[in-house]
C-alpha cells in the first residue's frame, strides 16, 4: 500500500538526520581575468581613465568580433578624446585604428584619431550593404565646426577585390545641419543616447538621437534622422513626432524596436529630470502600421529616477521586456501584451535580489551562461556626476516559465560578486560594459571598462552547462514574494554522471529537499502544503541531504545517477526521462515547492 503524502512530504522532516546543513552556494559562472587579450601599444585602452562607451560586431566580416570604444573626458565637460578600434584577430583584440579607422572625408579630420565627445555608438549597415557602420552620438562641442559637433558616420569600405578589408571612414555628409526648432538657425547637439533602426519600413535603418539640456545653451530636443536607403539622413524629427515625444531634458539612452509587435519599429527612451510630464521617466513612442515611419501614440510606463533603458526579452515569450537604471532601485518590467489601442501593458517594476548601491548607468542584457534566460549588468558611473565609488552589478537570470516573471539575482559567495572569479572592486567605477565572444568558444566574455581603466575577463562554465525544460509553473509564490524556481547545470551523458540541481527563490534560512520520479504530475495543495506537487508516480526524496536555503534563498545538490533515492528505480539509465522538483518549509507551519525539471538523460 502507497503510503499517504502527508508521510512523503509531510511534517516528519525534523525527523530526519541532517548531514547537510551549510548552505550551498554554486558558483554558476566562473571568470578568469586576462588583459592580455588586448594588444594596446599605446596604451590607450588598459590604462585608459576616459570615459568610454562600447558597440561590439564582425566589421571585417571575418568570424571574429570586433569591438569599438568610444571616449571624451569624464562628467560634464567639453574635453575631447580619440575613439578606438579594437579588431579581433584570432582571440586577440588589438589596436588598429590608425590603420582602419582614421580615413575621411574632410580634409584634416583622421576619423577615429579625430578627437571627439563622442558619449554612445552602434553598429547599424546604413546603406544597405552587407557591411556594419558605424554612428557615434556626439555632445558638449559649442562652437566646434559641424564634422566635430555633429553626430558621425563611419562607412563600412568592405574589401578590395583581394578580399583585403579597406576599414572605416568618417563621411561629414551623411547627417544633416542641426538647427534649432522654430528659428531654423544652426546650432550644436548635446546627444546622449543613440538609437538604430528601420522606422519607415524601406529596409534601412534611422537613427534617434537623446538629447539633453546644457545650462546657457539653446534646447534641440531629440531628433530623429531618416534614411533615404542609401545612407544619407535628413532631420524630419518635428514632422513624424510630436512635441512631447521629442521632449528630453536629461535623455540618456534610445532605442529603436517594436515593443508591441505590430510589424512596425517604436522609439524607447529615457529623460533622467522632468520633462513636460514633470517626472523623469521612460517613454515609448509607437510608431503608426496605419502610415508607417510617423508617431501617434506617446506611453509613459515608468516614472521614477532612469538613468537608462535597454531592451530585451527576459522571459523567452519572444516580448521585448525593459530594464531600467534608477537612481534609486534599479528596475525591470516585463511586457505582458498590449491593450485596445495597441500600447503595452507592462508589469509592475520588480527589483533584484541584491541591496542596490545607488546611481546605476548603462545597461545590458545578454544571456552570459548560455540557457536562453539573459542576463542583467549595470554600470555605475554617472556621466553628470563625478564619482566612482559605486560598483557594477551582474544579475543573474534564474529562469522560470516562459513568458511568466522570472528572479534576478547578484550571485555572490567566497569573495566573488555576480559571477565566482569576480570581486566587488574588480567591478568598482564601471563606466559600460561589453559582452562578446572574444575567443569564439561560444560563450561571452567580459570587457569592463572602469575608471582607472579596462579590464578583460573570460568566461568559462565550471559547472557544465544548463539542462533540462521547466514544466508545472510558475510556482505558488512564497513568503518571499517569489515563485521559486529548480534549475540543473551539467551533462545529460549518463556516462559522465554530472547534473547539479539548484533550487532558487526560497524563503531564506528554511529547510528543504529535492524529489524525483520518473512520471511528471500535479498534485495541488499535497499534506496541506500552500504549493503544487509537479511529480506523479513513485517518487524518490533526497532526504538524506536536507540543505538549508541560508540568507540567499537557494541550495543546491550533486545528485548521483548512479545511486538514485529509494523507492524509485536505483540507476539512471540512457533513454530515460526523470523529473525532479524541490520541497521547503516556509515560514512558520506551512511548506511549498519550486516548479518541475525534465531531464532527458542520454
Amino acid at each position: 500500500m502507497r503510503k499517504p503524502l502527508t508521510r512523503i512530504l509531510g511534517c516528519g522532516i525534523a525527523a530526519v538526520a541532517l548531514p547537510s546543513l551549510a548552505t550551498a552556494q554554486i558558483s554558476w559562472l566562473e571568470y578568469t581575468r586576462d588583459d592580455s587579450r588586448i594588444s594596446d601599444p599605446n596604451n590607450l585602452v588598459l590604462g585608459d581613465t576616459e570615459e568610454k562607451d562600447y558597440a561590439w560586431g564582425d566589421l571585417d566580416k571575418d568570424g571574429w568580433t570586433d569591438l569599438v570604444i568610444v571616449r571624451k573626458q569624464p562628467y560634464t565637460t567639453q574635453g575631447r578624446r580619440k575613439n578606438v578600434l579594437l579588431m579581433n584577430e584570432g582571440g586577440t583584440l588589438v589596436d588598429r585604428t590608425s590603420l582602419y579607422a582614421s580615413a575621411s572625408d574632410v580634409s584634416g579630420d583622421n576619423g577615429f584619431m579625430t578627437k571627439t565627445n563622442d558619449r554612445d555608438v552602434v553598429f547599424a549597415d546604413v546603406d544597405g550593404d552587407g557591411w556594419l557602420d558605424v554612428v557615434t552620438s556626439t555632445t558638449l562641442s559649442p562652437g566646434q565646426p559641424k564634422h566635430i559637433s555633429h553626430p558621425r558616420v563611419y562607412m563600412n569600405l568592405g574589401n578590395d577585390a583581394n578580399g583585403n578589408w579597406l576599414g572605416l571612414r568618417f563621411e561629414a555628409a551623411r547627417t544633416p545641419q542641426i538647427k534649432l526648432i522654430g528659428s531654423g538657425q544652426d546650432y550644436f547637439p548635446f546627444f546622449c543616447g543613440v538609437g538604430a533602426g528601420d522606422v519607415t519600413g524601406n529596409g534601412v535603418p534611422d537613427l534617434y538621437f537623446a538629447d539633453y539640456d546644457v545650462a546657457g545653451y539653446s534646447d534641440v530636443n531629440d531628433r530623429l534622422f531618416i534614411n533615404d536607403g542609401t545612407g544619407f539622413f535628413s532631420d524630419e524629427s518635428t514632422a513624424r513626432m510630436s512635441s512631447s515625444m521629442l521632449n528630453s531634458p536629461f535623455g540618456t539612452s534610445a532605442a529603436i524596436v517594436d515593443m508591441n509587435l505590430d510589424g512596425v519599429n517604436d522609439i524607447i527612451k529615457n529623460t533622467g529630470l522632468g520633462n513636460t510630464s514633470g517626472n523623469p521617466l521612460v517613454a515609448i513612442s509607437y510608431n503608426n502600421p496605419s502610415n508607417q515611419g510617423y508617431f501617434n501614440i506617446l506611453q509613459q510606463p515608468y516614472q521614477g529616477s532612469p538613468y537608462h533603458v535597454s531592451v530585451g526579452d527576459l522571459n523567452q515569450d519572444a516580448r521585448p521586456d525593459m530594464v531600467i537604471s534608477d537612481d534609486g532601485n534599479d528596475r525591470y518590467m516585463l511586457n505582458n501584451g498590449v491593450d485596445a489601442l495597441g500600447r503595452v501593458t507592462w508589469s509592475s517594476a520588480f527589483t533584484y535580489v541584491v541591496n542596490d548601491d545607488g546611481f546605476g548607468s548603462n545597461s545590458l542584457i545578454s544571456d552570459l551562461d548560455n540557457d536562453g534566460w539573459p542576463e542583467v549588468l549595470i554600470a555605475d558611473v554617472d556621466v553628470n556626476i563625478p564619482g566612482c565609488s559605486r560598483r557594477m552589478h551582474i544579475y543573474h537570470n534564474k529562469g522560470g516559465t516562459i513568458g511568466g516573471n522570472i528572479t534576478l539575482k547578484e550571485e555572490s559567495g567566497s569573495g566573488y560578486r555576480g559571477v565566482s572569479g569576480i570581486t566587488a572592486s574588480d567591478l568598482k567605477g564601471t563606466h559600460d560594459v561589453a559582452a562578446l565572444d572574444i575567443d569564439n568558444d561560444g560563450d561571452l566574455d567580459l570587457v569592463i571598462g572602469r575608471c582607472t581603466g579596462t579590464q578583460v575577463w573570460m568566461n568559462k562554465l565550471i559547472d557544465g552547462t544548463p539542462i533540462g525544460t521547466n514544466y508545472c509553473g510558475p510556482a505558488v509564490p512564497n513568503s518571499s514574494g517569489l515563485s521559486a524556481v529548480i534549475s540543473a547545470m551539467g551533462s545529460e551523458q549518463v556516462s559522465q554522471n554530472n547534473v547539479t540541481l539548484t533550487a532558487a527563490g526560497l524563503p531564506s534560512n528554511q529547510f528543504g529537499y529535492f524529489l524525483t520520479s520518473q512520471t511528471s504530475g500535479f498534485i495541488a495543495n499535497p499534506g496541506g502544503s500552500q504549493g503544487n506537487l509537479c511529480l506523479g508516480g513513485t517518487m524518490g526524496r533526497y532526504s538524506a541531504f536536507v540543505q538549508n536555503s541560508g540568507g540567499a534563498g537557494e541550495f543546491s545538490l550533486q545528485i548521483d545517477l548512479t545511486n538514485m533515492p529509494g523507492p524509485v528505480q536505483t540507476v539512471v539509465n540512457p533513454g530515460e526521462t526523470w523529473y525532479f522538483t524541490a520541497w521547503f518549509r516556509d515560514v512558520g507551519s506551512t511548506s511549498n515547492f519550486t516548479d518541475g525539471i525534465q531531464i532527458d538523460f542520454l
